[in-house]
């Protein structure tokens, strides 16, 4: 491929680099454009003795035609590509769900060659189905064939560099820890936002269950839901310690735990684990906010049926800064200084 400026005789077959315009303003060829024997004859009425082209060897492909094959390379299960030209290829999610990209693999793609990009969502954002996922674009109107197979090899050696991990219609128990004197208070703070975002993520919240505040109640009642898909326990105390009531309940009741302390805030005090297959979430105080925070972050990815690990969780620390919640006992706002 050549780029540059060549007289107009050696510029038949060339692609125009840049718009042309006439003495009076007027558009005479878009960029892209590819100059054909008549064109020529009309660059020679404008005076012009020179156009700067790029010229494709055989060993090139169009931009177009390297977008499109970029674009089915990488878009792997319940992702599709359309090309609407340009050295585009836009790809959707073709369902609602997390968006999983392997990073390293399309941090290789990146580096192939100067001009050959893909840019995507982050990595495990919830979105819907239509929703744009990521973007080819080529951006010179030509790239070597050869860069092009390098895409797709790396692709082939990847399980996917973009898939979409639907959402499935789970089954979800809800359990409040308080005292009796607050059970009302408790279920109603805790009730209406746990119930909106299941819901709207397509599952179903079951009638939540109100236990006393210590271990083995809270044992029982995850003992008792263990038919569920996934259990949240939320409480009249936020989880201080691995070795505070709700953890420990978790332990009593025969499960595991994966992580106390998952660095994404709002949220860090949040408590991840497991009983047998059954996800068990330790809620903290925030999942009473509307606004975006760590359960935003992780309950969709167990509804996709993704089972979260340590090095999962850990990984959130780089993003895992949002916005504050006023609401909350001490915002960000009254640590500072």
């Amino acid at each position: 491929m050549k780029f540059g400026e060549v007289p107009i005789a050696d510029a038949r077959g060339a692609i125009l680099a840049h718009k042309l315009y006439d003495a009076s303003g007027k558009l005479v060829f878009n960029k892209g454009h590819v100059l054909s024997l008549p064109d020529l004859a009309v660059l020679r009425r404008l005076d012009m003795e020179r156009v700067i082209v790029t010229q494709l060897s055989d060993a090139d492909l169009h931009e177009d035609i390297a977008a499109e094959r970029i674009g089915r390379a990488v878009a792997g299960p319940m992702v599709k590509w359309r090309t609407p030209g340009v050295g585009r290829a836009n790809l959707t999610a073709a369902e609602r769900g997390v968006l999983h990209v392997d990073v390293p693999k399309l941090e290789l793609i990146n580096n192939i060659y100067d001009g050959i990009t893909i840019a995507t969502l982050r990595e495990y954002s919830l979105v819907g189905a239509g929703d744009m996922v990521a973007l080819v674009k080529v951006v010179p109107f030509g790239v070597p064939q050869a860069r092009v197979v390098d895409v797709e090899r790396i692709a082939e050696a990847s399980a996917a560099i973009l898939r979409i991990l639907p959402l499935q219609e789970k089954r979800v128990a809800l359990i409040v820890s308080g005292t009796e004197t607050r059970r009302e208070r408790l279920l109603k703070s805790f009730h209406a936002p746990v119930r909106q975002r299941i819901q709207g993520w397509g599952s179903q919240l079951l009638e939540p269950t109100f236990v006393s505040h210590d271990q083995d109640a809270i044992a029982a009642a995850i003992r008792a839901h263990a038919g569920a898909d996934l259990i949240l326990v939320a409480s009249i105390s936020a989880i201080i310690d691995r070795e505070d009531i709700v953890p420990s309940a978790l332990l009593r009741a025969g499960g595991s735990i994966t992580l106390h302390g998952v660095p994404v805030d709002p949220g860090t005090l949040l408590m991840m684990g497991y009983l047998d297959e059954v996800p068990v979430v330790g809620a903290p105080g925030c999942v009473k906010s509307p606004k975006t925070n760590v359960i935003d972050w992780i309950l969709p990815r167990l509804l996709t049926g993704e089972r979260l690990t340590r090095a999962n969780l850990v990984s959130m620390g780089h993003g895992g800064l949002l916005k504050d919640i006023a609401e909350r006992p001490m915002p960000r706002s009254l640590t500072d200084g």
